[in-house]
């Protein structure tokens, strides 16, 4: 896509990209470590029993 408005935010998110660091690209890499440590911590190695 050619579209000025769109290269021009592109432009600014790659600058603040190289002036700030991918700041979401690090919250979901935080999100994804914290869901598993959260799931770790919450496993109390009870095994799924089936009902029947």
């Amino acid at each position: 896509m050619n579209d000025p408005i769109h290269t021009v935010d592109a432009l600014i998110y790659d600058s603040l990209i190289a002036e700030r660091g991918d700041v979401v690209a690090d919250a979901a890499r935080v999100a994804e470590q914290t869901r598993r440590e959260a799931e770790d911590a919450l496993d109390f190695g009870v095994q799924d029993h089936p009902t029947d």
